[in-house]
């Protein structure tokens, strides 16, 4: 070969080669640009999965461990209709004496001024109240005039009560014929002491026998109320006989208690 011709031919094999080594190498960067994008958006699909699994775990979760607002709300509804009725039939047929007492701070909720004849402004919790209006009807239609004399009376009351009848009576008297405070049916709102003209507007034992006394006797009942410290109950009861004193415990414990001849004591197997 001539050097002229040799010459030509080493140029054209050099540019040969780096035109192939040019081609290798945007094949090789090509080739590496592909994956690399390639990788990255697996990468970002890969991430977006994981997120997308760790939502749908989390709101199974929540969902499992939370409940509707419809369910929290019927769930509730039914605890508190569950309570209010555990409290109106212990409140209504509590036994409280000298062994079963409620607390000093201890005020009905449902407290409601009594709108019939009085000898004083009183009150009565709300069921009570009613159902003593249906007896003071009854009497009247029966021709006789009963007097509200003393309802609902606070822990305090009750202590300033306790402590006259001590002054005036001693401690032993005052036992048969006050409760101490904290240990009287006044206290709960359902128990009222009642009255007429013809005992002169006062607590007598003789009350029990005068026609307004008899009526509540033989009828207090079917509205509901006792005669809480009946005559010869003493030794049971630890009062004296009181026909004045009525104590609301609904109509069916009421009746209940009236036909046995027992008292409340007595009734609910209690000292």
């Amino acid at each position: 070969m001539k050097i002229k011709d040799k010459k030509r031919f080493i140029i054209a094999s050099a540019g040969l080669a780096v035109l192939v080594i040019i081609i290798i190498v945007v094949v090789i960067v090509g080739f590496n640009t592909k994956n690399t994008g390639t990788k990255a958006s697996d990468q970002k699909q890969n991430a977006l999965a994981t997120n997308a699994q760790e939502t749908l775990t989390d709101t199974a979760a929540n969902t499992e461990n939370q409940t509707s607002p419809v369910a929290e709300t019927v769930a509730s509804s039914g605890a508190a209709e569950e309570k209010v009725s555990e409290k109106v039939v212990e409140g209504i047929t509590q036994v409280v004496n000298k062994n079963h007492s409620i607390s000093a701070d201890f005020v009905p909720d449902d407290l409601v001024s009594v709108d019939l004849p009085s000898t004083r402004d009183t009150q009565l919790r709300g069921v009570a109240a009613t159902a003593l209006t249906g007896l003071f009807g009854a009497a009247d239609a029966a021709g006789l005039e009963l007097f509200c004399c003393s309802g609902y009376r606070s822990y305090e009351t009750q202590s300033e009560l306790y402590a006259w009848n001590v002054e005036t009576y001693g401690v032993e008297g005052a036992e048969l014929v006050s409760a101490r405070p904290g240990m009287s049916e006044h206290q709960m709102g359902l128990a009222m002491d009642v009255t007429s003209a013809s005992a002169g507007f006062d607590l007598l034992e003789s009350f029990g026998s005068l026609p307004e006394g008899q009526y509540i006797k033989e009828n207090a009942h079917k509205y509901g109320f006792i005669v809480r410290y009946p005559e010869g109950k003493t030794n049971i009861t630890g009062y004296a006989y009181e026909p004045w004193h009525l104590r609301y415990v609904g109509v069916d414990v009421a009746t209940d208690i009236y036909t046995s001849g027992k008292t409340m004591e007595e009734y609910y197997g209690v000292n």
